[in-house]
């Protein structure tokens, strides 16, 4: 009788650690049903009354799971007692390993446990053989990028020669050899993504810089194309190609907090996907302000009709269930040289603005984002979109005809909103460590970033179901149009609404929004809560309004408060940073803190967290914990204080800084963001 796994449920054991001290294991019990025949089980019955259908039919078994240990132990786990492969452990930790190992240094391990497995049980040694060529395979097949290290590629160089010298007439090794030599001849455009560009009508052309021309044919350029001349659902549609293909180009581990969060700044060549979708996201948002800002001479009647036609987009996209471009629009409308224009909203329709709001508040600060999430799980990998299409009485855009557009002549994917993946990713990454106490690989971390990141695969699927040309008028517009900086907005924005004396007060003691740090900021911080200043004496700067005539939010500027998004008394999210002398670089990461955090607890972990291994040179005892509470004013913990009661939370921010005892605060590290 052979057990079958169907039908089998886990129930946690115990937890144990090898004599080695090298991992730690929990274990639990697995129900594993028989596949008994009825004549067994008339026999069994017949010896004993008291035993029952299910003592016969089931039986129980430990399981074994890491959850700690070293690089060995760890890829041990990747194979089952018998040799075969284990599929869901296999999966988390290809995607995952990065922040603990090498891809040069996993081909080399697992390349030498090939050769060791050559013993005197050769049927077992041919079966481990075969699942680690399994592995090897999956993961040239999942993660090609890994192996894209020029000039010398030292990853595909290193399992080239080991499958050369073993294995070479396998079908692994001709493939490792036909990628070599696509990768040596520049040959291979579809498996990389240019950070700024995007596959438009003819070619690439970039997204961020906008300066070549417009995409032509056969060498004749497109005539100028305006904003008014190009269809609502042209628009959507086209934005949402961009941006489905530059979802599905990317790389999920890139997303992990260890990666994405690490202290080098240089994020556009180690995460090279993840910026191309940040870079598109940006650009939309400053394609919104500058369609609204560019004409200087235009009635508000008419400015207010490109805020409608952008709400129109907006409306598009959500039915195209493309949230990532549907969000840019949005902070596009809530930033603050657009949102301070109170005049020009008044003209926008009342129908219109109620559809503005509706649309805004899909992304919701409140309860973790919770009205996002709940959409993206209801909606995410559905055919179509629940939303229906809400037309103005008094539509002042002339895309009429388009209304009459049949919605299942598109079959729809989905583009989540990236940011939620960062936050989500980044929250593991702040609230588990990389290490255990006695130094060995955290893998029960990267069980719970292997959830988030599976997500981000079956969205990428989804994606893969759009079916959109590209529109050369579109790309010709997209790429030609002028945008403009955080002070030309502002200026520009002045000029159409001169702002009031409360306003030029207001102005002195806060600095105007950051259009271009917002929409970086809201992709990588979004778990921190994003607050604009208060209004005072009636006046409006990127900040929530009662009038129905304004957005209902704005997300401009970083405050702590309760940071978390979840509001838990208990717990907050703070900004950490370490200070290194002779570095002009500030990087900051977010951390958990937690009302039982003393202050030499938070300079260890800050001190994990920026790759400073505690010991002889980097003893927590010898540095101390300031938090930055305004312009040249800090406040300093003792040694043994419990930071969450004793931190300033009157302070706009929750900025904390790790620096030597002895060392004195630069200036430089008040003038960041934080305090602008």
């Amino acid at each position: 009788m052979n057990p079958a796994e169907n039908n089998s449920s886990l129930q946690f054991l115990k937890e144990f650690e090898t004599p080695e001290h090298d991992a730690v294991y929990n274990v639990y019990l697995k129900k594993l049903s028989y596949n008994a025949s009825r004549a067994t089980l008339h026999l069994v019955r017949k010896k004993s009354d008291d035993i029952g259908v299910a003592s016969v039919n089931f039986k129980t078994k430990e399981l074994k799971v890491i959850k700690a240990g070293t690089l060995d132990r760890l890829l041990d786990s990747l194979f089952l007692e018998g040799g075969e492969i284990d599929g869901t452990y296999v999966r988390i930790f290809l995607a995952t390993f990065r922040s603990f190992c090498t891809p040069k240094t996993l081909t080399e391990k697992l390349a030498q446990m090939y050769e060791d497995y050559d013993g005197s049980e050769k049927a077992r040694s041919a079966t481990f053989q075969q699942s680690i060529i399994s592995v090897l395979s999956i993961w040239l097949d999942l993660y090609l990028q890994d192996f894209n290290e020029p000039p010398s590629y030292p990853c595909l160089q290193a399992l080239r020669s080991f499958l050369k010298k073993n294995l070479p007439n396998s079908d692994l090794f001709n493939r490792v050899q036909h990628r070599f030599s696509k990768f040596c001849t520049d040959d291979d455009s579809d498996d990389g993504v240019c950070v700024d560009s995007v596959d438009c009508a003819d070619g690439r052309y970039v997204v961020h810089g906008r300066t070549l021309p417009s995409p032509s044919k056969h060498g004749e350029l497109i005539e100028s194309v305006e904003f008014s001349q190009l269809n609502i659902r042209t628009i959507a549609e086209q934005l949402t190609r961009i941006d489905a293909d530059l979802f599905i180009k990317l790389e999920a581990h890139q997303c992990l907090g260890s990666t994405w969060n690490q202290r080098s700044k240089d994020k556009a060549n180690e995460c090279p996907t993840v910026a191309a979708t940040i870079s598109m996201f940006n650009s939309v948002i400053f394609t919104v302000i500058s369609t609204i800002l560019k004409d200087i001479d235009l009635k508000a009647s008419k400015r207010a009709r490109v805020i409608e036609k952008w709400i129109y987009i907006a409306q598009e996209l959500r039915i195209l269930k493309n949230f990532s471009s549907l969000r840019a629009i949005i902070s596009g409308l809530q930033s603050s040289p657009i949102f301070r224009l109170k005049k020009l909203w008044a003209h926008v329709n009342k129908e219109m603005m109620e559809i503005y709001t509706d649309l805004a508040q899909i992304f919701s600060l409140e309860s973790n984002q919770i009205a996002s999430r709940e959409l993206l799980m209801k909606e995410g990998t559905a055919k179509v979109s629940t939303q229906t299409r809400r037309k103005s009485k008094t539509n002042g855009v002339s895309d009429a005809a388009m209304y009459r557009y049949d919605q299942s002549s598109l079959c729809c994917g989905t583009v989540p909103y990236l940011g939620t993946f960062l936050s989500d990713l980044t929250m593991v990454d702040s609230a588990f460590s990389d290490y255990t106490d006695s130094g060995l690989v955290n893998f029960e971390k990267h069980r719970k970033e292997f959830e988030i990141v599976a997500q981000i695969n079956l969205f990428q699927s989804a994606a893969k179901m759009y079916q959109v040309e590209p529109h050369r008028r579109f790309c010709a517009w997209f790429n030609s149009m002028r945008v403009y900086t955080e002070d030309e907005s502002y200026a520009l924005s002045c000029e159409i609404e001169p702002p009031s004396t409360a306003e030029k007060n207001l102005q002195k003691t806060i600095s105007k929004t950051s259009v271009t740090s917002y929409a970086s900021l809201a992709l990588s911080y979004s778990n921190f809560s994003l607050k604009s200043p208060t209004p005072s004496d009636g006046v409006s700067i990127g900040s929530a309004s009662s009038d129905s005539a304004h957005p209902i939010t704005s997300q401009s500027s970083i405050s702590s408060g309760d940071s978390d998004g979840s509001h838990h008394p208990d717990r907050r999210v703070i900004k950490v940073t370490l200070l290194t002398p002779g570095s002009d670089d500030v990087n900051y990461k977010s951390m958990i803190l937690t009302n039982k955090d003393r202050s030499m607890a938070v300079i260890k972990r800050v001190l994990e967290k920026f790759h400073e291994d505690p010991g002889v040179n980097h003893d927590p005892s010898t540095f101390c914990l300031v938090q930055l509470t305004g312009k040249h004013r800090e406040l300093q913990f003792p040694s043994d204080a419990n930071v969450f009661y004793a931190m300033d939370t009157t302070s706009p921010n929750s900025t904390f800084l790790v620096k030597k005892t002895s060392e004195r605060t630069p200036k430089k590290m008040f003038k960041t963001k934080s305090f602008s």
